[in-house]
């Protein structure tokens, strides 16, 4: 199964993807039972503000690389964010282009799911057995992080314990406090911090017991696709309606009022 994915959550990635079926029949890696994935091509770029610029041409190399080019597509996996809006519209608008103009489905994962999933692969690399609570915070900009609380769902895949919240860093446990009472703070049930809200406001870390920050990124192409591939094991509908969180800061001008 050939699988395009894009995260344009904070700086732009892009991913053609095959899965376990190509890797020697293999569909796990038998040392953490995470699906395994060949990764066909892959690109980034890090400007936070190029996203439209640059998902044409990422796009381009990716789909004429020697690998994927002669093999069509199967489907489409896109981050929904929360992010900032014009670079999380460019990532999605892209995603629906290739899914018509190939006539493969197009499926939606958060981009903090992403992130969530990362820290709990690290934390499993670093021997942590016990299923681990991890605090998301990435950039929101206007001094603002997008928060969550997670538990890890299976090998590849997360479950929300709290919902998405935007705020200053400083009511960050506050928030999570209402949603998941005892998760938060110094003698709390929070094991990590990740994100990149993390990496600007290093405070956040104190809110974890070992506090310690690990994955300081928005979203990751090859997590969404295993989590992606999860959830339409199970059955679940993967919509891609963007979580924006904020209304966008150009709005339509209302009508003019008439003088009489």
């Amino acid at each position: 199964m050939r699988i395009l994915s894009i995260d344009s959550s904070l700086g732009t990635q892009l991913a053609v993807v095959d899965t376990a079926e190509a890797v020697d029949a293999a569909d796990t890696d038998s040392a953490t039972g995470r699906r395994a994935l060949r990764v066909l091509t892959q690109a980034e770029q890090t400007n936070t503000r190029r996203h439209a610029e640059s998902l044409g041409q990422m796009l381009s190399e990716s789909l004429s690389a020697p690998d994927v080019a002669d093999c069509p597509l199967d489907a489409v996996v896109a981050a929904i964010g929360p992010a900032p809006f014009t670079g999380l519209r460019a990532g999605l608008v892209t995603a629906e282009v290739v899914g018509r103009t190939r006539g493969v489905p197009v499926h939606g994962v958060s981009s903090l799911d992403a992130v969530a999933r990362r820290a709990l692969d690290e934390l499993g690399a670093h021997g942590v057995e016990r299923a681990p609570v991890v605090l998301v915070a990435t950039d929101a900009r206007r001094r603002e992080v997008y928060g969550a609380l997670f538990r890890a769902n299976g090998p590849d895949d997360v479950t929300r314990l709290t919902e998405i919240s935007v705020c200053p860093p400083a009511q960050v446990a506050e928030r999570v406090a209402e949603q998941a009472p005892g998760q938060v703070g110094a003698d709390g049930n929070v094991d990590v911090v990740a994100g990149s809200g993390v990496a600007l406001y290093p405070e956040l870390a104190e809110l974890a017991s070992c506090h310690e920050a690990l994955a300081p990124v928005s979203g990751d192409a090859l997590t969404q696709v295993r989590i992606a591939l999860a959830r339409l094991d199970r059955g679940e509908e993967l919509g891609t309606k963007p979580l924006y969180l904020r209304h966008a800061d150009v709005q339509v001008p209302a009508a003019r009022k008439r003088v009489r």
